[in-house]
């Protein structure tokens, strides 16, 4: 039987490193964690505060980045944590595959953007991703399912349970909680920007809280937040 793919798709500050963890949790499931972050920094060359060790550390050139996202022997599910922007140099049908199911998971731009100018003092709309997950919708079609960080973190088990569903997956409990602390899967960015989930020891229902948006990133977040209610409108209602 060949193994059934779950491309995440998220942006920044979205709870993807949580719901990675989440997914390996199962016992069907491996995960990887952003497996084409070399490539982009290489084809972009966007600054990061982990560039360095990233590029020193997984692969950069196109052929060798997709070659990871190849199921191994022995896998029932591979889920692959993506940034959206990752897929920048790429054409859909690179990562894209008959056995593929996509998940967008978005965030509303107001609690993005304070948070994320915390690491990138002048964010831009490829840092954010939301015009490559409005992308990604259109490609995937029905095989994409929308979720919003909103309510992942409102209603954790309901927005997992109806997620499995939608993928088609049968529910595991184990994917509340996970051991805090680092994960060998991690990439080697989480020092930068993990600590947070390694202090976690599963999902505890939040409010994710809105801030306030500088002035000079007010055209962004318009950009940004037509993209988000376009997506938010397709998202899942758990």
């Amino acid at each position: 039987m060949m193994a059934r793919t779950v491309a995440l798709w998220a942006g920044p500050r979205n709870g993807s490193t949580a719901t990675m963890y989440s997914f390996a949790e199962r016992v069907d499931t491996r995960v990887m964690d952003e497996p084409l972050f070399g490539h982009f920094l290489s084809h972009t060359g966007v600054s990061r505060p982990s560039r360095e060790e990233v590029m020193a550390t997984m692969p950069t050139s196109r052929a060798e980045a997709l070659q990871t996202l190849e199921p191994r022997q022995g896998d029932d599910i591979l889920f692959l944590k993506h940034m959206a922007n990752h897929l920048e140099g790429f054409s859909w049908e690179d990562v894209d595959g008959p056995n593929h199911r996509h998940v967008i998971l978005t965030r509303h731009p107001d609690g993005v953007l304070p948070s994320y100018r915390a690491h990138i003092s002048r964010p831009t709309m490829l840092d954010l991703g939301y015009a490559h997950q409005h992308r990604i919708l259109k490609h995937a079609g029905d095989r994409a399912v929308v979720v919003t960080a909103e309510s992942l973190f409102a209603q954790p088990e309901h927005t997992l349970r109806t997620l499995c569903d939608a993928l088609d997956l049968p529910w595991d409990a184990e994917m509340l909680t996970w051991k805090p602390g680092r994960r060998p899967e991690d990439g080697v960015w989480a020092p930068y920007w993990y600590e947070g989930v390694h202090r976690s020891s599963g999902w505890e229902p939040r409010t994710l809280a809105h801030g306030d948006v500088p002035p000079d990133l007010a055209a962004l977040r318009a950009t940004c937040l037509e993209h988000y209610l376009a997506l938010q409108a397709q998202s899942l209602t758990p």
